[in-house]
């Protein structure tokens, strides 16, 4: 018997859709190149964002802190249309952290712009002749390298309402000035309270015509420092083991309230050194017959540790501060060295991944230059 086998073979027919597993393999291939290709650069232009935030922020920082001082120190001295020059220059330097009594506060006029020096890259102004170094300037609330600043003023605007408790006021004409405490029972436009609620030295103080009250302004004296923290957990604010560690320029200023107190107020995040250079104007050293001062208002001589006798000739200040990124940027070494009018901040102090920028400012001081100029 003869069997016949018929073979047959299956094909593909036209237009019938299908890969096979090579092609399949390839396409996955192609797939995954692609999407590495697209995260690689989401990725890339993520950090590209993040390190321009980075850098915004830190210039964001170091302008607002270099202009927030330089407002100030243009209106250092500004008490009203009382000149300080009619302050005699008391025998120390004022304390910077006195809350009572007035006339202390009162003296301290003399000087609108006070400072202290730290004396290297590790050290801390010296603050032991203070009040300061308890509760508010204590070696953890300072950082290391950074100068200290205190600018005296007034506010520019005349104070009308119902004063606030223990905030310090200045009633002031062109021959005398009083330094008051608010007290709740007394209308700020006719007299602030003194030391003792006495309202009589405020209510007899008037201007030139005799009949109108002298102006008072609230009295805003203001300390700018350094510090190691931006958000301090400790009392009053201060930084303590475990806190952040971002350095941040803040503020120290009166405030009212049971009493007379201080309160820290962080400004800019990220600077990490402040130091200062003040110009003193101490020639000619004869009075001039016209000004009545001596001097020129141009500063002569800078110094970053003017004496007792030179505070009040200073009539410019030179700010300089170095500000940092908020956080550290991968693979970035800042290895650059930079000048702080004369201190050098070498990689080897810096030597980590921080961005940083320097910013600088020459401040004229208004009220105490101006005077000294010759019509």
């Amino acid at each position: 018997m003869t069997v016949n086998c018929k073979y047959s073979t299956i094909t593909k027919a036209e237009g019938e859709a299908g890969v096979t597993l090579i092609e399949l393999m390839i396409s996955l291939t192609i797939s995954m190149v692609i999407i590495l290709a697209v995260v690689t650069m989401l990725t890339d232009a993520s950090r590209s964002h993040m390190e321009v935030n980075r850098s915004s922020q830190m210039i964001e920082n170091g302008r607002f802190a270099i202009q927030q001082i330089r407002t100030d120190l243009r209106l250092a001295g500004y008490y009203g249309h009382y000149f300080f020059g009619n302050i005699p220059t008391p025998a120390t330097l004022p304390d910077p952290c006195v809350t009572t009594p007035a006339a202390t506060i009162l003296s301290g006029m003399a000087l609108p712009v006070q400072g202290y020096n730290a004396g290297s890259l590790t050290q801390r102004p010296d603050l032991t002749a203070t009040t300061c170094t308890g509760s508010f300037l204590s070696d953890s609330n300072l950082n290391p390298g950074s100068d200290i600043l205190l600018i005296r003023r007034a506010n520019t605007g005349v104070f009308i309402g119902t004063p606030e408790l223990n905030v310090p006021y200045l009633q002031s004409n062109v021959s005398t000035a009083e330094i008051q405490f608010g007290v709740t029972t007394a209308n700020v436009t006719g007299a602030v309270g003194s030391t003792t609620a006495d309202t009589s030295v405020a209510a007899t103080m008037m201007k030139v015509d005799g009949t109108t009250p002298a102006d008072i302004r609230e009295y805003t004296p203001r300390l700018y420092f350094i510090a190691p923290c931006s958000i301090g957990s400790g009392a009053n604010g201060l930084c303590v083991a475990g806190d952040d560690g971002i350095p941040t320029l803040k503020m120290l200023e009166l405030s009212g309230g049971t009493t007379t107190s201080i309160t820290i107020t962080p400004l800019a995040e990220g600077i990490e050194y402040m130091k200062l250079s003040y110009g003193v104007d101490n020639s000619p050293v004869t009075i001039n017959s016209t000004t009545g001062m001596i001097g020129d208002g141009v500063p002569d001589i800078y110094t970053q540790t003017p004496t007792l006798d030179q505070w009040p000739l200073v009539v410019s200040v030179q700010v300089n501060m170095l500000a940092r990124t908020p956080s550290p940027s991968g693979g970035v070494l800042d290895d650059k060295s930079y000048n702080l009018g004369g201190t050098a901040i070498t990689a080897s102090v810096l030597d980590d991944n921080y961005k940083r920028h320097v910013f600088s400012n020459e401040v004229s001081l208004t009220n105490m230059a101006g005077p000294r100029e010759i019509p």
